[in-house]
């Protein structure tokens, strides 16, 4: 049985984000996950230097909670797909912050000033974020 994609062809790829939990605590959840997102012709691509999305640090240091959060996006913006995250804290996190640094163009400024010192990258705030459950039911139908 031949699936319909709601999704457009563009978005038939994916960027993982698994975070600094589900790596080390639920591998069982990241399994399942990609191995139905290959029955489902949907690819989930990796990038390696992911790092936490910043929302342990949220309530202690907020700027820094932005600067990790914003760190993951720019990486995601490099390969030009759509994020999606298997935990609905970093999903959460990520995409709350996504939204902060839009709307603020100073600071906005100030985490770009703090990445391309640190590690010669830009955020752009280009990048759709969704949790994998919402892609699978919104994107793939």
């Amino acid at each position: 049985m031949k699936r319909t994609r709601k999704n457009s062809p563009s978005e038939a790829t994916y960027t993982l984000f698994l975070g600094c939990t589900v790596p080390v605590r639920a591998a069982n959840y990241e399994l399942s996950a990609r191995k139905v997102a290959e029955r489902l012709d949907v690819e989930l691509s990796d990038i390696p230097e992911f790092a936490c999305c910043g929302y342990p640090v949220k309530s202690v240091d907020h700027y820094a909670y932005l600067l990790m959060a914003a760190r993951n996006l720019a990486l995601a913006e490099e390969k030009g797909h759509p994020l999606c995250t298997l935990c609905s804290a970093c999903c959460g996190a990520l995409a709350e912050a996504n939204h902060e640094i839009q709307e603020d163009e100073k600071l906005r400024k100030r985490i770009n000033d703090d990445l391309s010192r640190w590690i010669g990258k830009a955020y752009r705030g280009s990048v759709r974020i969704t949790h994998y459950v919402r892609m699978l039911k919104e994107d793939v139908g």
